[in-house]
């Protein structure tokens, strides 16, 4: 049977302490057919010295160079050049497990409504004992991330979400799993220690615990439709309260989205309608195919109540190829905005 191949990809930046363990812990895995993809993300110390002399010593370790461009750029910039059908990131200052690759693949292999797997954790460093993870669920995961970012995924779903956000610093990899899902998808959790997380003075786990306002400002423009159907609304600061504040607001304020079912691929456009143009850039919206026809209207809202049937709902033709969907939205008590949202190309 052929095994196939996996691309475990280490991004680096000024990683002279670590990235040698980290490189030896990939290389002692178990599973025969792998490739080691390494990206050296500007490292200004011997970072690029260390990785050049494991590459000399190991023909399965392949390694680039970029300009520093942040972790997202150079994930994407490895997978980019991977080989293997299955991906798995592997930070350089962390660790796995010799049978953590192996057991992955037995999952992604034998089940492919599978998307993502991960395994248990321990940390190391300035830091001891077991990473204890939440229950997994999706809608658990549209309020704070759940998985680590060395977790396996094919390399064909990378390619359908496009790759990590290069925007969202610090929590690429929550955005890229809330996009994977945003397809449906499973995830598992093998019952084994496969990651060795190095907790450090400035890594992620010691900062703050509290995501910047643009951070949640690119999720909700990223995956506004996810959050809609999780939370009934958009994700807040304040995340596991999300969908209580939705429900008040909706009291006040309801909005209504329909999307055809032939046109689901283009179901961000359509909740993007109330957006700013910053918004809509941001989600890489293809204007010169959409095109939204806006309505205002003087209509009384009684709270508790849906909206009555808006402008752009009349408009909308089921039958026509170009009518795509609409957004309805109750702006104040008295006032209703709606999109009509067309392809043109």
């Amino acid at each position: 049977m052929n095994q196939k191949l996996v691309s475990i990809i280490i991004p680096a930046y000024n990683s002279e302490k670590y990235i040698e363990e980290s490189i030896k812990s990939a290389l002692s895995t178990k599973y025969s057919n792998f490739e080691i993809v390494i990206v050296n993300d500007g490292s200004t110390d011997n970072t690029q010295s260390i990785i050049n002399k494991m590459v000399s010593e190991n023909s399965v370790i392949r390694s680039y160079y970029q300009k520093n461009a942040g972790a997202s750029a150079a994930r994407n910039h490895a997978i980019s050049k991977a080989k293997g059908e299955y991906i798995l990131p592997l930070d350089s200052d962390n660790c796995i497990s010799p049978d953590y690759v192996g057991e992955a693949v037995k999952v992604l292999d034998n089940n492919h409504n599978v998307k993502l797997v991960s395994c248990e954790a321990r940390f190391i460093g300035e830091k001891s004992g077991k990473w204890e993870f939440k229950p997994f669920s999706i809608n658990k995961l549209c309020r704070r991330n759940l998985i680590d970012n060395c977790a396996m995924y094919r390399k064909i779903d990378w390619e359908k979400v496009g790759g990590y956000c290069n925007e969202i610093l610090g929590r690429e990899d929550w955005d890229f799993w809330l996009s994977l899902f945003e397809t449906g998808g499973e995830f598992v959790r093998l019952p084994i220690v496969g990651l060795y997380y190095r907790v450090r003075s400035n890594s992620k786990r010691v900062q703050t615990r509290h995501l910047h306002k643009n951070i949640i400002d690119a999720l909700n423009a990223r995956h506004k439709p996810l959050f809609y159907k999780e939370l009934n609304g958009k994700l807040y600061y304040q995340r596991t309260y999300s969908s209580v504040i939705n429900r008040i607001i909706n009291w006040f304020k309801p909005e209504n989205v329909h999307v055809q079912k032939n046109a689901l691929d283009y179901e961000k456009y359509v909740y993007a309608a109330n957006e700013p143009e910053t918004v809509k850039d941001f989600i890489k919206v293809p204007r010169q195919k959409i095109h939204y026809i806006r309505y205002e209207e003087k209509r009384f809202h009684l709270p508790g109540t849906k909206i009555k049937q808006s402008k752009a709902m009349k408009m909308f033709e089921p039958d026509n190829q170009t009518h795509i969907g609409y957004y309805e939205e109750q702006t104040s008590l008295f006032k209703l905005k709606s999109y009509l949202v067309l392809r043109t190309g």
